[in-house]
């Protein structure tokens, strides 16, 4: 039998966590037929966690491309990464920040007007909701980004567990950072002992079609490392903040997950229909259980200028 090798670091051998329920649900849009799941890998050797088998790039562009401005829309002052990255950029004195994959614009609306600030988004409604913001809208993805434009904040949130390729996702972006300047990159924490060792492939992150890769912190060292970077700075925290009674509803749903996505998925349509949102019975729709463990963190890498030799 042929070792599959692990798609985050391209070397470490993989092994199963067990099978992805599959989903039909993409960005908010009802598919049908559902995504497959595949399985959730994890790498034996850097601990980074990945869905195989998957769709191909251009499938998921396809998608992402016919997403609505508004599916990702709210809930941004529960949103813990926002207030973690501005927190940790109150004290820059600005200059451009490019972030990758904007949407609306709602990650760059808070950021000081200091700042340049320019955007990367697939979705032609969201993009151009991110232009009513006053946000420079440079192309869809890094590809379309000139080769020698470059910026003193590069920031993904939420982009990263979307692509196939982690490790050229990250150079690319990282050829984009000013001397000195910054890397920001936000996502799913696989380190999570709930993730990994409780939940695995019935995690409520995992359960999303979207969501392809998820590298480890360990990843994230040698990234570095190759790249002659300083060590990245790690800040775990919760995807969102809730009060006890949303925590524990995000909990029980998890749990009733876990033991039968059908089960779920069923209640889940029961609740809506009785609240007049009723969805498709043959839809099969993700958990959505964020804000319930500290399973995110925000990695922070600093580009090397001249000075550093």
């Amino acid at each position: 039998m042929d070792i599959l090798r692990c798609r985050v670091c391209g070397h470490g051998e993989a092994e199963s966590l067990g099978q992805i329920p599959d989903c039909g649900e993409f960005a908010g849009q009802l598919l049908s037929p559902s995504i497959k799941g595949g399985e959730l890998w994890r790498c034996k050797d850097c601990g980074s966690m990945f869905r195989y088998p998957t769709l191909t790039t251009s499938e998921y562009l396809g998608f992402y491309e016919m997403a609505s401005s508004d599916v990702w829309e709210g809930g941004e002052s529960q949103r813990k990464d926002f207030v973690t990255i501005y927190a940790y950029l109150q004290n820059h004195i600005g200059g451009s920040i490019l972030d990758i994959g904007c949407f609306v614009g709602r990650f760059l609306e808070g950021i000081p007007e200091t700042f340049k600030k320019y955007g990367l988004e697939p979705s032609k409604s969201a993009s151009n909701s991110a232009i009513s913001r006053g946000i420079h809208i440079l192309g869809k993805t890094l590809t379309d980004l000139d080769a020698k434009l470059v910026f003193d904040v590069v920031v993904s949130i939420d982009v990263i567990e979307h692509v196939l390729e982690a490790e050229t996702f990250l150079g690319d972006a990282l050829t984009h950072v000013n001397n000195n300047g910054l890397l920001i990159i936000s996502t799913g924490n696989p380190d999570c002992f709930y993730w990994r060792k409780m939940f695995k492939a019935k995690f409520w992150y995992s359960s999303f079609p979207e969501h392809l890769v998820f590298p480890s912190f360990k990843y994230y060292c040698e990234f570095s490392k190759r790249h002659n970077l300083p060590f990245p700075e790690q800040i775990r925290f919760k995807c969102r903040t809730f009060n006890f009674r949303a925590s524990c509803i995000g909990i029980i749903n998890q749990l009733v997950y876990a033991i039968s996505p059908a089960v779920f998925r069923a209640w889940i349509k029961l609740v809506r229909s009785l609240k007049g949102n009723a969805i498709p019975m043959a839809a099969d729709i993700p958990l959505g259980a964020p804000g319930i463990f500290t399973d995110h963190h925000v990695i922070i890498f600093r580009k090397r200028g001249k000075q550093w030799g």
